[in-house]
Order: C-alpha cells, then sequence, then structure tokens
C-alpha cells in the first residue's frame, strides 16, 4: 500500500501499511479506525520513519489510569476528566519532578507498546496520512517499529482472539441477564467469586479499561475471563459511544459517482428520508460513527475497494452487521447476486433504477418491516 499525504481514509492492513510508511522514512500522524467500533481510532506519530509515540483518539483518562495503575501500583494519579493530551500530563508529572527521565520514557514506552498491540490486531482498517515535520515538544522517544513488536506477539494474538467478542478495550461491558451467568456450571468456584465481585460494576456500563483498573487485572486477562460470559448472552458489549439515531430514517450511499449520489439523494429526500453520501469506500467505515444508518445502498465497483469486499468488512463490525446492504450495479447476473449473498448482502437493484423501486425497496428494509433476504 502506497502511504500518501492525504486526509483521506484507505483500506489497509495495518501492519503493511505502516511497513511502507517506515521504508519511505515519512515523517507525520498516521490515524487508523477500528471497523469493529467506528467511535475508537489511534493516532501514531513518525519521523524519519521512526515511531515518536502512539496513543488513543479517544477516552485518554480511562486509557491512561489503567495503564498507569499496571506500571505505578501503589500511586494514584489525580487526572482530569476532561483529559485530552495525556502526552503533556505526562511530561508535566516529569517537570514536577515526580517522574524521573527513566521514568517518563518508561511511561510513554509502555503506552506506545499497547497501542500498537491494539492497532496490529486489526486485520483491516481504515487508515489516514497526514505529513508533518514537527515533532513532539518534548520528543522523548524514537522508536524502530520492527523491534518494538518482536516482544508483543503473544499480547497481539490474546488481542485477536479477544476481537471475536470485545473488539478494543474501549468497548463497555454491562450486564446483560445474571441468570446466564449463574447457571454456567463451567466456572470454576474462584472465577464464579470473581464474577458476583463484579456484578456491580457490569451494571455501570464501563469500558473495558475501566473494569481492569478496578479489579487489577490486564485487559487481556479480564477480557479472556468474561468473554464466555459475553457468548453465553450473559454480559452484553456496547460501544465506546452511543450512535444518535436520526428523527428521519438515514439512508447511505456508498458510490464513487457523483451522478449516482444525486439521484439517490434527490428520490429518497423527496419521499421523507435523511440520505447520507460516501464518494470514499474507506470512509464509510467511521462515517456511520455517530449516525447509524437504517439502509445502506452500495455500488459494487469502485476504486480501492469493492463493494463485495466493503460488505463483509461491515459484517464484522458489531455495530454495522445487522444493517440491511443494498448493492447497486449496472450488472444483473445470477453469479453478481450469488456473490453478494455470499457477503451479506440483503439485495440487489440493478442501474439504471426506476426511482419508486428504489423507494419501495428501502421501505422494506426499514425496522418494522425488515423481511428475510431477498437474496435466498
Amino acid at each position: 500500500m502506497e502511504v500518501q499525504d492525504t486526509a483521506t481514509k484507505k483500506v489497509v492492513i495495518p501492519g503493511k501499511a505502516l511497513q511502507s510508511l517506515i521504508l519511505k522514512k515519512l515523517s507525520g500522524t498516521v490515524t487508523i479506525f477500528d471497523p469493529s467500533d467506528e467511535s475508537v481510532y489511534w493516532h501514531l506519530h513518525f519521523g524519519d520513519g521512526k515511531l515518536h509515540y502512539a496513543t488513543s483518539g479517544i477516552g485518554k483518562r480511562e486509557r491512561l489510569e489503567y495503564l498507569l495503575k499496571l506500571l505505578f501500583p501503589n500511586t494514584d494519579f489525580p487526572i482530569p476528566n476532561n483529559l485530552t493530551d495525556e502526552y503533556s500530563y505526562v511530561c508535566k508529572i516529569w517537570q514536577m519532578g515526580k517522574f524521573s527521565l527513566k521514568q517518563v520514557r518508561q511511561v510513554l514506552y509502555f503506552l506506545t507498546q499497547e497501542a500498537i498491540t491494539q492497532v496490529l490486531a486489526l486485520p483491516r482498517a481504515a487508515m489516514s496520512f497526514k505529513r508533518s515535520s514537527k515533532s513532539l515538544d518534548p520528543l522523548l522517544l524514537s522508536l524502530a517499529l520492527k523491534q518494538m513488536v518482536r516482544p508483543l506477539q503473544d499480547q497481539i494474538r490474546s488481542v485477536v482472539q479477544l476481537r471475536s467478542e470485545i473488539s478494543s478495550p474501549f468497548e463497555r461491558l454491562y450486564l446483560e441477564n445474571v441468570e446466564q451467568i449463574v447457571h454456567q456450571s463451567w466456572l470454576n468456584v474462584e472465577d464464579y467469586e470473581f464474577v458476583e465481585s463484579i456484578v456491580e460494576e457490569l451494571h455501570k456500563k464501563n469500558t473495558l479499561y475501566e473494569l481492569s483498573f478496578q479489579v487489577k487485572q490486564t485487559t487481556i486477562q479480564l477480557g479472556t475471563l468474561l468473554k464466555p460470559l459475553i457468548q453465553a448472552g450473559g454480559i452484553r458489549v456496547l460501544p465506546y459511544q452511543e450512535l444518535i439515531r436520526p428523527e428521519r430514517p438515514l439512508i447511505a450511499c456508498i458510490d464513487d459517482s457523483k451522478a449516482t449520489q444525486r439521484i439517490v439523494k434527490m428520490t429518497l429526500e423527496a419521499s421523507g428520508f435523511q440520505v447520507v453520501g460516501v464518494t470514499e469506500p474507506a470512509q464509510a467505515l467511521t462515517t456511520f460513527a455517530r449516525q447509524r444508518p437504517e439502509v445502506i445502498l452500495m455500488d459494487i465497483n469502485m476504486p480501492d475497494i469493492d463493494g463485495y469486499e466493503l460488505c463483509r468488512m461491515f459484517n464484522q463490525s458489531r455495530i454495522l452487521k445487522n444493517i440491511p446492504v443494498v448493492m447497486l450495479t449496472g450488472r444483473d447476473g445470477l453469479l453478481d447476486r450469488i456473490r453478494a449473498r455470499m457477503v451479506g448482502a440483503s439485495d440487489f437493484i440493478a442501474k439504471p433504477f426506476n426511482p419508486q423501486e428504489l423507494i419501495q425497496l428501502v421501505q422494506s428494509y426499514l425496522p418494522a418491516n425488515l423481511p428475510e433476504s431477498k437474496l435466498s
């Protein structure tokens, strides 16, 4: 993947994309968006191909509080609730004489390691890169990514295994059904007593970072223990930020053709829908972070990533996987329909389409009218 100086998001395999950036010795900030929870993203700061720092784009207080407790279990840090820049906060503690230079570098290295572990556990993700010659101030780290990653392989594998139920430590865990926990015969006494002790915390919809901080375990340890209870339906996993549902049904149209976007928008808005248009396919994974569409209309033939692959990625996202996807295409063959069904599409409409046909198709997939897939 060629890393360009652009705010446009491209879907990449994170490890390969970062390797390309390093080989080109680029400087700037890489932003990686978690496809399973679109409210979660990560920032990686590079200079001449060296990693200067990596951090989360959201939830900085929750994450920093948890990681500092792992490093300094007997020390409390007065972290502000509205923390927006933990790098400056950690450096401020150092400048106040509460950290030595060695300790502040240890903290920043640890924060970076944990972020890199989360990023490299993503199978594919939307990524943007913004070139910049400006360095962090003060600049305390300049790391070879390959050397940093080598000792993290076991952790990365553990995070990958957790992602089937907990896509990131920012997801919130909520006790949905206590009966499903009580009747798990495979829980040993020690684990059962532990889960019972955190029932109150599980009612608060805290992130995995916050829960781990409270019980003094790592996110991997706690996530591994709770994963079977999530699978059993006892614990529900919620996104970091709840999606806002608009008053009028929101329909998304993913198509690189402005002409198609214009026709879809005029047709559906005249019938009382809201329409959000996406011309860059990779942006779709993050465009819906705060507004969840009721139906997604998606072209099959697009640059960088086709509709089939994007639909497959939607089905891997806990937030997006249940949204009906209607494929838009100039082809209407049996093989196209079969392939669309295999990647999880709900329906298929050929271009050019009749406006009334489009309206009726969209209406049929609103929550009150959801049918089974018509592709079967």
